[in-house]
């Protein structure tokens, strides 16, 4: 998994979890911007690990993640790792983003 998908994970799990602690809303431009990076980041990881194991490649995988790609990812992680690899990737981005989150809302808080 690129590093670059979970720091970004990290990043957004932040300023949720910053602005969250000051009572304040995410700007729709921020939210726009992460929804982007973020099928971009998925993207560019499908496209090179699929290069790497010489898994399936669709032809046009931007529309095809464009579409499905909640549906895409898991499946192309269970056919390329299995269901246990499948669900610690999972549960790290997850841990990934939450851990963030709470810290972002505890140094906010502690800095007033």
């Amino acid at each position: 998994m690129p590093i670059l998908t979970v720091a970004f994970l990290a990043v957004v799990g932040f300023e949720r979890g910053a602005l969250q602690a000051r009572h304040a809303d995410i700007p729709g431009s921020s939210t726009l911007l992460q929804y982007v990076l973020l099928f971009c980041l998925i993207g560019y990881w499908l496209d090179v690990d699929s290069r790497e194991k010489r898994t399936f490649r669709v032809w046009d995988m931007g529309f095809f993640l464009y579409v499905a790609w909640p549906l895409i990812l898991p499946y192309y992680l269970v056919k390329t790792r299995g269901v246990k690899r499948t669900l610690l990737t999972f549960l790290l981005l997850t841990v990934v983003y939450v851990g963030a989150f709470l810290a972002g809302r505890v140094i906010l808080r502690l800095a007033k």
